[in-house]
């Protein structure tokens, strides 16, 4: 071999594991999969015409420059189908082509009953179950027929980089009266479970179907809400169990303590059905910085200070990281990405207003502290700084 030929192999090895160096590291970093920091997109972004295309983009990009991996776009299923059979796809479609282009994966919930669906159509008519699951499972072909791997909206944007919507997630918090508004709520919901997950399934098999999150009622805990889907047969139509852990010990062990109790106790319930093996993704995990802030008689018990807050989410995040495999935790949501940091609005909901990671006030959005902790956070566990794709290392 001639000394030209020889060097130039040299270099080009060289190169090549210069390379595998460079690359190397990030990706043996990563001790969690991909998605398992998320966050709650608030309605100041979901909310039809609330932001421009450009703000909403901005906001996507911070969320994949902060370790953001997923999102959980929540959307009234009125906002989708205002009357029977008309949907409304524009805001979702804008929606999921911001998502989308930053490489974000989504958990796309349908909630709250339309009036013209609701079986009390008077009154609190959202809260009431629907007259007829085959109502929501034609909404849930429609959605899954246009997001899906062969969706409509993918072939009507061909220079969008397809990224489906494969997760699907039905109802929130089911098992609380403020959301379902019936006696034996577990039948009901059963059954509209099952239609979204035969509609969902017939087109793209592949789906996943999540039940919606559990959270404490009154005198009503996460797993034996969990305990009584199973005994009304809803094994069978979810594929992932989800969980909000809210918790109010005045101490930050206590606190941590009680949400692994909580997430131990809802797989426990989900062991004793055989479902051992379903994942659990907490949908809603926070701990809003609002004591001092609002008035006492709006406090729910899980209110802590700005300090308690970035306390909390680091020991959360460090014992969950710690369980997640034991507990089969895949992905977590920080509640919520934006909200306003102020003392309006109504008093059961003032708290949360305190647990955006930025904060938003008539359209302008700004950085707040806790988004250093989060972002801190998910370096550490990503294993490296993250660009505006959200797939990515810079």
């Amino acid at each position: 071999m001639n000394r030209l030929r020889r060097l130039t192999m040299l270099l080009s090895l060289a190169a090549l594991l210069a390379g595998t160096i460079a690359t190397a590291p990030a990706e043996a970093k990563r001790k969690v999969p991909f998605g398992f920091f998320g966050t709650v997109v608030p309605p100041e972004l979901t909310t039809p015409n609330a932001v421009s295309v450009a703000t909403l983009d901005d906001q996507f990009a911070l969320m994949s420059r902060s370790g953001v991996e997923s999102v959980r776009l929540t959307f009234a299923w009125e906002q989708l189908e205002p009357r029977k059979g008309v949907f409304e796809d524009a805001n979702f479609d804008k929606l999921i082509k911001a998502a989308s282009s930053h490489h974000l994966s989504i958990v796309a919930n349908i909630t709250q009953t339309p009036q013209w669906a609701s079986s009390r159509p008077n009154g609190e008519f959202w809260t009431a179950p629907p007259k007829s699951p085959a109502d929501f499972a034609a909404l849930m072909t429609h959605l899954a027929g246009r997001y899906g791997p062969n969706g409509t909206f993918w072939a009507e944007n061909p220079t969008l980089e397809k990224a489906p919507i494969r997760k699907w997630q039905i109802w929130n918090e089911q098992n609380a009266p403020w959301h379902w508004k019936a006696k034996r709520w577990a039948p009901g919901y059963v059954k509209l479970l099952k239609a979204a997950y035969q509609a969902i399934k017939g087109v793209d098999k592949g789906a996943t179907v999540v039940a919606g999150s559990f959270v404490a009622a009154p005198n009503y805990s996460q797993w034996a809400g969990v305990r009584d889907l199973y005994r009304a047969g809803g094994k069978r139509w979810t594929d992932e169990i989800a969980v909000h852990p809210f918790t109010s010990a005045p101490t930050v062990k206590g606190t941590i303590d009680q949400t692994l109790t909580i997430v131990t106790l809802v797989r426990k319930a989900m062991k004793k059905a055989h479902a051992g093996r379903t994942p659990i993704i907490i949908t809603e995990l926070t701990w809003p910085a609002s004591v001092g802030k609002i008035p006492k008689k709006g406090l729910l018990g899980l209110e802590t200070t700005t300090k308690g807050q970035r306390l909390r989410m680091k020991a959360g995040y460090k014992r969950l990281f710690k369980m997640r495999h034991k507990l089969h935790v895949t992905q977590t949501y920080w509640y919520t990405w934006a909200s306003q940091y102020d003392r309006n609005g109504a008093l059961s909901v003032m708290s949360f207003r305190y647990a955006g990671l930025v904060r938003v006030r008539s359209g302008v959005f700004s950085r707040m502290p806790i988004l250093s902790t989060y972002t801190s956070l998910a370096r550490k566990y990503e294993g490296c700084r993250k660009s505006d794709d959200a797939r990515h290392c810079t």
